[in-house]
């Protein structure tokens, strides 16, 4: 990697480790956390650009709104888009900035008949249970002092993310209107959410100390 991208980068990573972790993660969960934020070097350019995109935009509606929502969609609401959810929601917690973002996934078509596709969460440290939430599967994510109920929801059910500050697809799907302020975020590979989302989150938590 470039020096100019690589030294903005590590020293972002030093206010990383630096930061007061939340006491509500389990301890395992937030060594996982760490251990992500030493791969930081390792995202590519021109995907900085657009994470740092993301971040300043969820930072510029934290000063209009009490609480920024944060839809993540994707096709299906079965993994990208759930993954995406839990992962920025760590990086709030794990920054003690979870009072001021509501998250949320949705899918313009999900799938109902299957549970959420989260087991790799385990190998991070979270507790995952599988359960039935009215009629549909859903799973319940234990991370420390509380839980998170993921399922697939659709974007219509939410009225078309119309009451979302921030709307992120992570797929190549049709937007939701034409009005549809659309932000694109592609995932190929899942198994980068994470080292993303955490990206994001210290990018957010950096914005937020210098305000």
């Amino acid at each position: 990697m470039k020096t100019k991208t690589t030294i903005p980068i590590i020293l972002l990573f030093l206010c990383f480790l630096q930061v007061v972790q939340s006491q509500t993660l389990k301890s395992n969960i937030k060594k996982s956390i760490v251990e992500i934020g030493d791969t930081f070097v390792d995202i590519p350019t021109e995907r900085l650009k657009q994470l740092d995109q993301i971040a300043f935009i969820i930072f510029k509606n934290t000063k209009k709104n009490a609480k920024v929502a944060v839809l993540f969609i994707d096709g299906k609401n079965e993994k990208i888009s759930q993954l995406a959810m839990v992962w920025l929601q760590t990086g709030s917690l794990f920054y003690g900035h979870s009072d001021l973002l509501h998250i949320e996934s949705a899918g313009i078509a999900p799938t109902y008949d299957s549970f959420p596709k989260l087991s790799i969460l385990e190998d991070f440290g979270f507790s995952l249970k599988n359960i039935r939430r009215s009629n549909t599967k859903a799973c319940k994510i234990d991370y420390g002092s509380g839980n998170w109920t993921v399922n697939s929801k659709s974007l219509e059910s939410l009225n078309s993310g119309r009451n979302h500050h921030v709307l992120i697809y992570l797929e190549k799907v049709k937007p939701a209107t034409s009005t549809d302020k659309r932000i694109e975020l592609v995932f190929l590979d899942t198994s980068t959410i994470a080292r993303e989302m955490l990206y994001v989150s210290t990018r957010i938590n950096n914005l937020l100390q210098k305000k």
